[in-house]
């Protein structure tokens, strides 16, 4: 046998993504806070992209919702704010919101349990007990430290003495005395307090005037590490304790907000609190970075209308969860989502992740709207539903006959969904609902 070699001609098809594609997608799986780190790194580098930051203390929606709401794909819509009823604690798997135990203990109640832990001497828990006194409801300290101290009867050194350990507090960020200081805290915190993130912390005047070559040039810091310094700021609770009780993360600030119409029907809009504004002059570069520029701009503006579009389906699909509760909540899929809207799945997966939506029925990613893959044999109930539905079963239970989780299977088993007995347990763990025997030993939490 004797080998052949030789040269041929083929044709292969194949799909190769374009540096533009590549950053459009990157913008469509972006949160609120991912947009202004890569807008802000664009706007150094380009100087026809000009780019306003949101403030971070009033991004988060602390107020009813206004009356003049917007529900259409306009990306420009003004969204109202909506107060939370409850909010639900992380856990679990996959990082949705399936954890539906009773709200947490207040701020103040919080802050007077961790003082009893603090501080060991009565003097020092006295001084504590006068700074927990002057804590807002933002967690920021609402009093100057040497009108503290002296309301307290100590030193302005031992006032400072007290207040770092306060500052020690979880969440990180309680009893800050400025945003600068909040921040710091929690990044403190996080371990994440680098060189160049405290030249950024002392540089928040230029962040909030979006002078980005500048801030460039004072971080001493490439673009894409720019980027990540500002996203990394932008997810950081302004307001640690006015969103007390939530997971760290559902305390950011909402990429969309829901909320009811006028005609009784339910809105969604952007949080345009959150989102950063860009404007594009033609001064001062050339054509090349005008081009730039004007192409970032359609590109957010695209993202925009698809985010709510997506969104939109969402919150149409789940009306019930919206009228009724967490047990209505249905599970969706991205291939379903995607044929009803006409995309393709993975452009689905792509918009679902990070996003935060502020609804009446508290804080949730969207991602606790869609069923997690290998949830087979549970009649396609997310978790948050069958969380929800345990804790039900729990408040209507009788008191002096409190139900097993053997009880709960059947009760479970009556409404068509079978589960197993230690499937219950594990859920109704999570949900933080303690076994039988506690609840009837007076451990029910009213």
């Amino acid at each position: 046998m004797r080998a052949v070699t030789g040269l041929g001609l083929g044709q292969k098809m194949s799909v190769q993504m374009s540096q533009a594609m590549r950053q459009a997608l990157e913008y469509l799986q972006m949160d609120s806070a991912g947009l202004c780190g890569m807008l802000v790194a664009a706007a150094a580098e380009n100087p026809c992209l000009q780019v306003a930051l949101p403030d971070p203390e009033t991004a988060v929606p602390d107020a009813r919702p206004d009356p003049d709401t917007y529900s259409g794909p306009d990306p420009g819509a003004r969204p109202g704010r909506a107060l939370p009823i409850w909010r639900p604690q992380a856990g679990g798997d996959g990082g949705e919101a399936e954890r539906f135990a009773a709200p947490a203990p207040g701020l103040h109640g919080h802050v007077a349990r961790q003082i009893g832990l603090l501080f060991r001497t009565p003097r020092e828990a006295a001084i504590a007990a006068v700074f927990a006194e002057a804590l807002e409801p933002s967690g920021w300290l609402g009093a100057p430290i040497a009108g503290l101290a002296a309301r307290a009867g100590c030193t302005p050194a031992e006032a400072e003495a007290v207040l770092a350990r306060l500052q020690q507090m979880e969440p990180a960020g309680l009893f800050a005395r400025s945003l600068a200081e909040c921040l710091t805290l929690q990044l403190a915190d996080l371990g994440a307090l680098s060189a160049p993130m405290r030249r950024l912390l002392e540089n928040l005047p230029l962040l909030a005037r979006g002078e980005a070559a500048k801030l460039q040039e004072r971080c001493g810091v490439g673009a894409g590490d720019l980027a990540a310094l500002v996203a990394q700021l932008r997810r950081l609770d302004p307001k640690p304790g006015a969103h007390f009780g939530d997971a760290p993360e559902l305390r950011r600030a909402p990429d969309l907000i829901v909320e009811r119409g006028a005609g009784g029907g339910w809105r969604v809009a952007l949080n345009r609190e959150a989102l950063p504004a860009i404007s594009v002059t033609e001064q001062g570069a050339g054509p090349g970075a005008l081009a730039a520029a004007k192409w970032i701009e359609r590109t957010l503006s695209r993202r925009n209308r698809m985010v709510l579009e997506v969104a939109a389906h969402v919150v149409a699909r789940q009306q019930a969860f919206l009228e009724t509760g967490p047990a209505a909540l249905v599970p969706l899929t991205c291939t379903e989502v995607a044929r009803a809207l006409g995309y393709h799945d993975s452009t689905i997966s792509r918009v679902r992740s990070g996003l935060l939506l502020q609804t009446p029925r508290g804080m949730l990613p969207m991602e606790a709207f869609f069923a997690r893959t290998g949830s087979r044999g549970q009649g396609r109930v997310p978790a948050p539903a069958l969380r929800a539905l345990l804790a039900e079963l729990v408040a209507a239970e009788p008191a002096a006959a409190p139900l097993d989780d053997e009880a709960l299977v059947a009760a479970l088993a009556r409404r068509g969904i079978a589960l197993s007995r230690r499937a219950v347990a594990n859920h109704r763990a999570r949900a933080g609902i303690p076994p039988a025997r506690d609840r009837g030993k007076g451990g029910r939490t009213s």
